[in-house]
């Protein structure tokens, strides 16, 4: 599920696990998502992007496997690579152990919040 924010990709991952069975899935569809939106706007400069953040709502999510931080780690390096950081918003605290023992918590700047306004409050604060 997806939320249009202007500059912002919101999205939720609605499965309480993020596995092998749907890690690439979800990755696959928010990156689709993405090129989606830029696809739209072929108007804009090159220096131009039209979304600048993806907020992960990671609420749902109660378990979280290797292959499921391995997605993460391919979706933030893809998200990188083209300009989007990646925002991680309301992880349970199994989940936040696991991303924060794998080092993928310090990976994305320790972009971690406990809601979705306060990440975009946080969000919008660094770029505006």
């Amino acid at each position: 599920m997806s939320v249009k924010t202007p500059r912002v990709l919101i999205c939720r991952v609605k499965s309480a696990l993020l596995c092998f069975a749907n890690a690439s899935s979800i990755e696959e569809r928010i990156m689709r998502w993405i090129n989606e939106e830029e696809e739209d706007e072929n108007t804009m400069s090159n220096d131009e992007r039209k979304i600048l953040f993806v907020v992960l709502d990671m609420s749902n999510l109660m378990n979280v496997d290797t292959s499921g931080i391995t997605a993460l780690v391919e979706l933030h390096n893809n998200l990188i690579q083209i300009g989007i950081e990646l925002v991680i918003v309301n992880p349970k605290w199994h989940v936040f152990h696991k991303l924060n023992q794998a080092k993928f918590v310090s990976k994305i700047g320790g972009r971690v919040y406990l809601t979705i306004r306060e990440a975009l409050d946080a969000c919008f604060g660094l770029k505006v």
